[in-house]
């Protein structure tokens, strides 16, 4: 008889050893897999957070130091070659007067002042891509956001909005600023128009507004436009630019690689790049993934000790039962078998009881794979939340497929070679007179 009717013949006959090693294999298999398919979960989760939040980092002239020196078009465009780099945001802001608007009253109404009717204009290649909207100080509420092929759109607050009875689709008229201009170039101003595409609602107010505070100042009477937009006033009086005073925002794929990105600056271009200051900003990466990361290192934990627990039993178990099997392994050796045929027999038997405990326990996980994802998502990110006072929603997080049954297969294949390995060499490694003395 070969080696698998062997082992076959040993299974069937000893009914409640092998129910008994079925049962503990399918618990720990069942555990196992839970935490194999949560940190693969969380793992697809963090790959895909990354690819949609990204980091960003941002250049601008370093003003604090003396420099001037600006973001062009051209240097954004040398930029945006790196296959990182999947969006920019170019950014201006002005200060133009509001022919039709009413502002929300500061200090200059109160003077009677006519810089009352003077409004912060924030110009953008894409507004989405803000750092008011990236970081959730502001939410657009109707319409949609300012994109790179706009021209002559504008964004305002809900509460500029309902003061003058404007909704998306109206329009509104803005002026330049001529008291910083030379008598020829205030003869060339004239008035532009901007349809509003979107309305936004302000979440969290970044400055402090009090009555003394002026109507440019105050972020209800903020209106964000299109870059081409802002440059259309300055096209009007002869003045041409091609370059962003407030700089130029750069999103990467991938936050992991915003430091190498930002590194490698210095080699683009002819640029004087001791001009401009580089800052980096990955927090919303880092605060959403925080609570994916902790988890998957949880994971990470949590298979090893089980793994180590698991094992340990199984050798305690397997070195116990197989005091029960001295007579059967004294035969075999008395009929000529060789030790490694023994062994393998051993491993064969328990490999196969191995195989059916984890066909079940993927049978069980498929059932429990939501009521484990809820309390998981309930439990960890409720708490998560409440040490880094964010909102995080819980990612689909078990997914209990092929991929996850194969590594917990290989875990626990080599979980059963171990245990089995040390509790047969324990006897094997015996001389044949021993296991005679022991046998008689």
């Amino acid at each position: 008889m070969g080696i698998w009717g062997r082992s076959w013949l040993y299974l069937s006959r000893n009914k409640t050893k092998s129910g008994i090693l079925l049962t503990l294999l399918i618990v720990i298999g069942t555990l196992v897999m839970l935490c194999v398919s949560i940190g693969n979960a969380a793992g697809s989760s963090l790959a895909s957070l990354r690819e949609r939040l990204g980091g960003y980092f941002q250049i601008k002239s370093d003003r604090e130091h003396g420099y001037f020196e600006f973001v062009s078009d051209a240097m954004v465009q040398d930029i945006t070659q790196n296959e990182q780099i999947k969006a920019y945001n170019g950014m201006d802001t002005r200060y133009f007067y509001t022919e039709n608007l009413e502002l929300t009253p500061g200090r200059f109404s109160a003077e009677g002042d006519p810089k009352a009717k003077l409004a912060r204009i924030l110009c953008n290649t894409d507004s989405s891509l803000n750092e008011y909207f990236v970081l959730k100080y502001y939410e657009l509420k109707e319409g949609r956001h300012i994109s790179p092929d706009d021209h002559g759109k504008a964004l305002i607050s809900k509460e500029l909005a309902e003061r003058n009875g404007l909704s998306v689709g109206d329009s509104i008229s803005l002026r330049m600023d001529d008291t910083i201009l030379n008598d020829k170039q205030k003869q060339l101003v004239k008035p532009h128009t901007a349809e509003i595409i979107g309305i936004f609602e302000i979440e969290t107010a970044m400055g402090v507004e009090s009555g003394n505070s002026a109507e440019c100042d105050i972020e209800k009477n903020f209106i964000f436009t299109d870059t081409a937009f802002a440059r259309d006033f300055y096209e009007d009086i002869g003045s041409h630019t091609g370059a962003y005073l407030d700089g130029v925002s750069f999103f990467v794929k991938d936050p992991k690689e915003l430091d190498r990105v930002v590194a490698s600056l210095t080699e683009i271009g002819d640029y004087n790049w001791d001009g401009y200051a580089v800052t980096k900003n990955n927090k919303t990466y880092e605060d959403s993934a925080l609570p994916l990361e902790r988890l998957s290192k949880i994971v990470s934990v949590m298979v090893f000790v089980i793994a180590g627990i698991s094992a340990v039993m199984l050798s305690l178990i397997l070195f116990l039962w197989m005091r029960d099997r001295v007579h059967e392994i004294g035969v075999y050796l008395s009929l000529g078998k060789k030790r490694s045929e023994i062994l393998w027999q051993h491993m064969l038997e328990n490999l196969l009881v191995a195989a059916a405990a984890f066909i079940v326990a993927w049978g069980i996980c498929q059932i429990t794979s939501k009521t484990v994802e809820q309390a998981v998502g309930t439990a960890f990110f409720a708490e998560t939340e409440q040490e880094a006072e964010m909102q995080t929603e819980p990612p689909e997080l078990v997914e209990i497929g092929v991929i996850e049954l194969l590594e917990v297969a290989g875990i626990g294949a080599l979980i059963i070679i171990l245990s089995t390995g040390i509790s047969s060499l324990l006897v094997l490694r015996m001389r044949p007179k021993d296991i005679l003395s022991l046998m008689s």
